[in-house]
């Protein structure tokens, strides 16, 4: 008699518990959005041909934490022909904007590691092929919401995105594309490809996806170029033999302030003075660290990037962006 009681009053109160965490959930990924929403607003009409790019990046970052946010990862401001993971190094490399760029601003907030994605593309070309690659990604990303319920599995999404892409005479890229976002997991299990022929998966219920498309004028496959600023804490290593002492203070930093999430090496300059060079090194080294390389197609290519987080809900989806 008394096992059951305790069995039923467990099980009660693992329901209240799920309800509980479901709430929070909601309630941190609506304020994550809500936020990212107004980073959008605030930060576009910065995006002027002149602008030094860490300029952008650093006020967009700023803005995050001063609605209330955190950074999910460092703010991407990549241009032309670079896809993604370029946001401004260690040491001020005096990037601009320059007439004819085409600039992607992609930029993440989370609360207590519940995230939102988003990103944008404003176009500074009058050239001919570049008119209607923004309006390519951005219809792609309305077509694709508008099939995300449960059950449909995100292949048959992605055959969508491909047609709309490519009817607008780019090119879908074949190695980027939509996410399940998952809490302090950027990139989850679950992917939203780009392409048809592509792997997908099943959406259900409270899954929460970064539907993100990008559209290329060149033959849409990009390649790692040697450039990294963003590295993220590899949560499958234990413990590694560490020698340098700044090694161990960063790693303690990454635990402390952005977990399993990525982040850019100049936010550790505001830790330490020196030693953040050979303290990044040896992490990697010692498996503890991915490095988040600089992707890009060749030069003389252009890419457009959209990108809305929503949610499945029972019947559709929420946006959360």
């Amino acid at each position: 008699m008394t096992e059951n009681n305790t069995g039923k009053d467990k099980s009660k109160e693992e329901l209240e518990k799920e309800e509980e965490e479901k709430k929070l959930k909601l309630e941190s990924l609506e304020k994550a959005g809500k936020i990212a929403q107004d980073v959008k607003k605030f930060i576009k009409p910065k995006v002027q041909v002149g602008i030094k790019v860490s300029d952008l990046v650093n006020e967009a970052e700023s803005k995050i934490i001063e609605l209330g946010g955190a950074c999910a990862f460092p703010v991407n401001v990549s241009i032309n022909n670079i896809a993604a993971h370029y946001t401004s190094p260690i040491k001020e490399d005096n990037l601009t904007i320059n007439d004819f760029d085409l600039i992607k601003v992609d930029l993440g907030v989370h609360i207590e590691g519940y995230i939102v994605d988003t990103a944008f593309t404003v176009n500074f070309s009058d050239n001919k092929a570049l008119e209607n690659i923004i309006q390519a990604t951005e219809v792609a990303v309305e077509a694709a919401k508008m099939m995300a319920k449960p059950q449909v599995n995100t292949k048959e999404i992605g055959k969508k995105i491909e047609e709309i892409v490519r009817g607008f005479k780019y090119n879908p890229i074949k190695e980027l594309g939509g996410h399940q976002i998952e809490r302090w997991t950027v990139h989850g299990k679950k992917i939203l490809p780009e392409l048809g022929s592509q792997h997908g998966d099943k959406m259900e219920e409270g899954d929460v996806f970064a539907v993100e498309i990008f559209a290329s004028t060149g033959e849409g496959s990009i390649h790692r170029t040697s450039a990294a600023q963003i590295y993220e804490l590899n949560p499958y290593v234990g413990r590694v033999p560490l020698r340098r002492k700044s090694s161990k203070q960063i790693l303690g930093i990454i635990n402390k302030q952005y977990k399993t999430l990525p982040f850019a090496e100049r936010w550790l300059a505001k830790e330490f003075r020196m030693g953040i060079g050979f303290g990044l090194q040896e992490l990697i080294q010692q498996g503890k660290l991915q490095v988040h390389n600089v992707l890009a197609e060749k030069k003389g290519v252009y890419i457009a990037q959209s990108e809305e987080t929503i949610i499945i809900t029972e019947d559709g989806y929420t946006q959360l962006t």
